[in-house]
């Protein structure tokens, strides 16, 4: 079952190894990324960075929806974690799971120039591409919160955005 399902330009780092996954007690942390999975040394590097005893893997969104909706999969807490609004539209309606803790910190300062992007909170910027492919998500019924870590007060981002 998903715990969480968060976008973080990070991916698995120290807030998501180590605060999150302790907060939410999971043993698995789920990357999904279709060109991320292809990537041999960015997989690699990606479980090495989990903390111990809790297992990365790291794949497509298909494999994704297939491994999260596996009737085995029902009593393991699992972290969802990537690095794209885009991944998320796209994984959500392929999830047997509907209920689920949506968060989104430390997104749009990697890649790409600032300038072309709206500042929401300290740690989220978001282009119009993202923020449409947001709202697309707003409109399947979900919301994000936005909380940096665990002992951070929750925020709407769909407040935050204005929405």
């Amino acid at each position: 079952m998903i715990s969480m399902f968060r976008i973080d330009d990070r991916l698995v780092h120290g807030q998501v190894a180590v605060k999150w996954s302790k907060q939410l007690s999971v043993s698995r942390i789920i990357v999904v990324s279709d060109s991320i999975a292809k990537n041999e040394i960015q997989v690699s590097a990606l479980k090495m960075a989990a903390p111990a005893g809790v297992k990365v893997a790291v794949l497509g969104i298909q494999k994704a929806a297939q491994i999260v909706n596996d009737p085995r999969s029902k009593d393991i807490k699992i972290l969802v974690v990537t690095n794209d609004p885009k991944n998320v539209k796209e994984l959500l309606p392929l999830l047997d799971q509907k209920e689920l803790f949506l968060n989104m910190a430390n997104y749009g300062r990697i890649g790409g120039s600032l300038s072309d992007k709206e500042k929401i909170t300290e740690t989220v910027y978001l282009s119009d591409e993202d923020k449409a492919v947001v709202e697309k998500i707003f409109d399947m019924g979900y919301d994000f919160k936005y909380q940096p870590l665990p002992d951070d007060t929750p925020q709407s981002l769909k407040q935050l955005i204005g929405g």
